[in-house]
């Protein structure tokens, strides 16, 4: 539905762009984003925090649901509690749960840029949510600096508004824990300030390169340093070329501030780590590959040793879950099927159908053969799209021939070498990615600047398009003469910049309609991507939630035990923990069984234990001693049921 609505705003814009017309655009716009003052960098964080709030406001407040959210928040309030980790709980196996470690602390095994931010919205305003929209507001300003420098004042100020159409609205980056802003916000520092340094170094501009690697390095480390190295490059080729590191203001100006970001940045992670791991380079993501995956996050890795987990849950999540993206990719054919997926939730979050008309209609635009090429590129997605079914091989991999080649078009278009630096980052990521085990938008999200500054590139090549009328020439005659005239009056030269000023309302009009979609619960598109697990109604995660906040609220301390059904879905995990865990009021833990419960039950004799039957339709609390007797665990792995289908909601691959 959406794409449908996208499809029709977007011929619209066209429509009315294209007629002839002597009318220009309004002329105002242009003279506002002229100026640089840091008031609109302050501007555009308060629309972005405005607008989060609304969305959030119209739906609900974001809540953790996948794994990794509930991961992040524990980063976010243990750092809010002032320390790196938690105690260690004296009986670990009540309270292992995805992608959080329980020896020999409890900790999450993520880097903590996103849970910095969560805890500075829980320390400001008690909710880890204006965290995530704090660094909405901050991503958004960052992406206006950074496309100044590429771009220019007034077209960076149309960069930032398609950022927060796109990104800041009504997207996971914005309305869950998942991340994505993070790293967004630590590219466009660093894509902002070296943009400049090229130009010019100056101190300021050196902290700001500083400060986002620091957050690249806590948020996306493998991919900020795939999206850094080739700007780095090129910028270290131009010190050496004009021979600046014989300069003192090379020394002062750039390399002396930034060692005063980077060296306090690099004792705080690696006190970090060693709270953490014991060691002060070993990050808790290695300690929690070490501990729990068999698989590598890259394809082309070979499987780790064989591991013993200590609940069929965690059996099932990293011997199947993990396992089948790993082993299926390794296989050629589905390698290439795999690829047009992650290539169409790549476009489907970064441009879909409204903002990939910046990134083609410029050769479309242009005389030549590549406008023919660009034509019959267009034609082949479309047509291929119809016939792409998960198997069908020859139609996948003619569409990976043509994503190959759309890029080829974009390099011989775009023909600066600013843009053909970001078209080879973009491409770099991306090949990299392809061989992850999984992929989700946020992982491109240190290049994500890169893309808006693409389609901005696109849309000024479109404003600064116009078809002349062909001049006539041998007219002959009195009536030819008048014909011509009378032609030319009718029909003035064709002026595209009215598309400029249409798009931003067409991206606006889809964020109203994919908000409408949401509350009236329409079908979502099938490439809607992460987006459709943000700010769900009626979910299980509500259920959670409400249940937490009830026993809160009551004055004794409570332990409720998780139990699941044999076809728990196994994405749904309710167990999940405050830090130091057993000074908790509220501690959730699984249910293995009568007499190994005993064990917990032992530690708290003062609680009141309740037992939550998680995969009913409606959960409830039902007090422990008054719950039915059941064995350690049922839930059942597949193959040991025929009837066992869990349905994977987080595999994209």
């Amino acid at each position: 539905m959406n794409l449908i609505l996208d499809l029709a705003a977007l011929t619209l814009c066209l429509a009315l762009a294209g007629r002839h017309t002597n009318a220009i655009a309004p002329s105002w716009i242009p003279k506002v984003g002229a100026f640089r003052s840091p008031i609109f960098l302050l501007v555009t964080s308060g629309i972005t925090v405005l607008t989060c709030l609304t969305v959030a406001g119209i739906i609900h407040e974001p809540l953790p649901r996948v794994h990794d959210e509930f991961s992040y928040e524990l980063i976010g309030e243990t750092l809010e509690a002032g320390r790196f980790s938690n105690p260690a709980p004296p009986v670990p196996e009540f309270f292992e749960t995805f992608h959080v470690l329980v020896h020999p602390v409890y900790a999450s095994k993520y880097f903590p840029g996103q849970g910095l931010f969560l805890a500075a919205g829980q320390r400001l305003t008690g909710h880890s949510a204006v965290g995530v929209w704090l660094t909405s507001a901050l991503a958004c300003a960052a992406v206006m600096w950074m496309l100044q420098a590429w771009v220019g004042p007034a077209w960076g100020m149309l960069g930032a508004v398609l950022m927060i159409l796109q990104y800041a609205g009504f997207s996971y980056w914005s309305q869950s824990f998942w991340g994505g802003m993070v790293p967004a916000l630590g590219g466009a520092l660093f894509f902002g300030a070296i943009r400049r340094l090229c130009d010019r170094i100056t101190w300021p501009d050196a902290m700001w390169l500083s400060l986002g690697l620091v957050l690249l390095a806590n948020s996306r480390p493998m991919e900020g340093v795939l999206a850094a190295l080739p700007a780095t490059g090129l910028f270290l080729y131009r010190v050496w070329r004009n021979t600046q590191w014989r300069e003192t203001r090379f020394w002062l100006a750039l390399v002396l501030p930034s060692v005063a970001v980077v060296l306090p940045a690099a004792l705080a992670m690696g006190a970090y780590n060693r709270a953490i791991t014991g060691s002060p380079f070993k990050t808790p993501y290695s300690l929690h590959e070490q501990q729990y995956q068999e698989t590598p996050l890259l394809i082309f890795l070979p499987l780790r040793p064989k591991l013993t987990y200590t609940s069929p849950e965690l059996q099932y999540y990293y011997e199947v879950n993990e396992m089948k993206p790993y082993v299926t990719q390794r296989i050629p054919k589905y390698f290439i099927t795999g690829i047009v997926r992650k290539f169409t939730t790549w476009w489907a979050f970064y441009c879909g159908i409204l903002l990939s008309a910046p990134l083609l209609l410029p050769a479309l635009l242009r005389k030549g053969k590549i406008r023919w090429i660009q034509a019959a590129l267009l034609v082949g997605f479309v047509g291929l799209s119809f016939f792409s079914g998960p198997t069908a091989i020859l139609v996948r991999g003619s569409i990976d021939v043509l994503v190959i080649a759309q890029i080829v078009v974009l390099w011989l278009v775009f023909e600066d070498l600013w843009s053909r630096l970001a078209i080879a980052t973009c491409s770099l990521i991306m090949f990299v990615l392809l061989f992850a085990k999984w992929f989700f938008p946020h992982y491109f999200a240190p290049a994500a600047c890169l893309v808006l500054y693409l389609e901005v590139e696109g849309l000024r090549c479109i404003w600064n398009w116009n078809v002349q009328p062909e001049e006539q020439t041998q007219i002959q005659t009195r009536a030819e003469r008048r014909r011509a005239s009378r032609d030319s009056k009718q029909r003035p030269p064709l002026n595209m910049r009215r598309f400029v000023y249409l798009l931003p309302a067409a991206c606006l009009l889809s964020l109203i309609f994919r908000i409408e979609a949401h509350l009236n619960g329409w079908r979502s598109d099938p490439w809607g991507g992460p987006d459709r697990l943000a700010l769900l109604k009626n979910d299980w995660s509500l259920d959670r939630a409400n249940m937490e906040k009830w026993l809160d609220q009551q004055p004794k301390p409570q332990l409720v035990f998780v139990r699941h059904s044999p076809y728990h879905n196994i994405n749904f995990e309710w167990v999940y923990n405050h830090p130091d865990i057993m000074h908790s009021h509220v501690i959730w833990a699984r249910d293995l069984g009568a007499e190994h419960d005993k064990l917990l039950l032992n530690l708290f004799p003062d609680r009141t234990v309740w037992m939550v039957e998680a995969d009913r339709r409606s959960p409830q609390l039902i007090p422990y001693a008054q719950a039915d007797s059941a064995p350690a665990s049922p839930f059942q792995l597949p193959g040991t049921n025929g009837n066992n289908v869990v349905q994977d909601e987080q595999t994209n691959w």
